[in-house]
């Protein structure tokens, strides 16, 4: 079949909230932390894809790097304070809902 595009299909799970769930029922709880760390995760992933790119460009620019890697380097340092993983207690703790 010629011509036609074959999309991959992934399991995701929902994103979930701690303001929107119930704290007595363990599932909710559960994945609402699930769905914290996959998207600190995600994050994290990012940030060192963009090390990468950063890396590689000095790499290859050699003496013209500050010049041509400049918006990679700014990229990077806008996501430089929200690189590290901070885990779910912190927020579930604090939840400014409850």
């Amino acid at each position: 079949m010629a011509g036609t595009k074959e999309e991959a299909t992934f399991k995701r799970s929902p994103d979930v909230s701690f303001d929107e769930i119930d704290y007595r029922n363990p599932m909710d709880l559960k994945n609402a932390q699930e769905s914290m760390l996959r998207e600190q995760f995600v994050r994290i992933e990012v940030f060192k894809m963009v090390r990468k790119a950063l890396e590689n460009c000095f790499r290859v620019n050699g003496p013209n790097a500050f010049e041509e890697c400049r918006d990679l380097a700014d990229k990077y340092l806008d996501m430089l304070p929200n690189s590290r993983a901070q885990g779910y207690m912190g927020y579930q703790r604090n939840d400014p809902s409850k």
